[in-house]
């Protein structure tokens, strides 16, 4: 017997995203924040253990995303990590933002803070790069690291919402495109 049409439920109407997908989305940034990490602190662990060309094809792809200039780089073994001091602040702290995030927020909230605060969040990075490019303050290594992490931690709070969105919507839309079909189906 047909369900009466008060139980109908469009396959088009919202429903709440299990936590479960939400917790997919974190999990997946947060590997890749790590792994991203890994790649950095690696190259130079592999250079200094004889795997020079594993480590040659790590700071040329890393080559793409900083200067890599050594003076601004922190060491490890004996080698530059794969990007400079502040590139690797903000990877630093996007990837220590992004692990505590279930922390601070649920999951499955995918609102962002107001973009005012992550231009905000740029200032102490524009400032130290700015007062050291024109000599009025020698920022350091640890500076730079510094104002990175700051600036890598508030891009948490951004690219995690945007992350569950975009699992959302892929679950979203996979569930649209199997109701066509199974429409499309029933009126061939």
């Amino acid at each position: 017997m047909p369900a009466s049409p008060a139980d109908y439920v469009s396959p088009f109407a919202p429903r709440e995203f299990s936590a479960r997908g939400a917790w997919a989305a974190w999990a997946c940034v947060a590997a890749a924040a790590l792994a991203w990490l890994g790649l950095i602190a690696g190259a130079p662990l592999l250079s200094s253990g004889g795997h020079e060309a594993t480590a040659f094809v790590i700071y040329q792809g890393l080559k793409t995303v900083c200067h890599q200039m050594p003076e601004r780089a922190f060491w490890v073994a004996g080698h530059p990590l794969g990007v400079c001091a502040r590139c690797f602040g903000i990877y630093a702290g996007f990837a220590v933002a992004v692990s505590l995030y279930p922390l601070s927020r649920r999951l499955q909230r995918t609102g962002t803070p107001r973009r005012e605060w992550l231009i905000l969040a740029l200032l102490p990075t524009a400032f130290d790069f700015t007062l050291g490019i024109t000599g009025v303050w020698a920022n350091t290594h640890s500076s730079r690291f510094l104002t990175g992490a700051w600036l890598g931690a508030w891009a948490a709070f951004y690219v995690v919402p945007g992350a569950v969105e975009i699992a959302r919507q892929g679950r979203d839309g996979r569930a649209r495109s199997r109701a066509a079909l199974n429409k499309s189906e029933l009126t061939t």
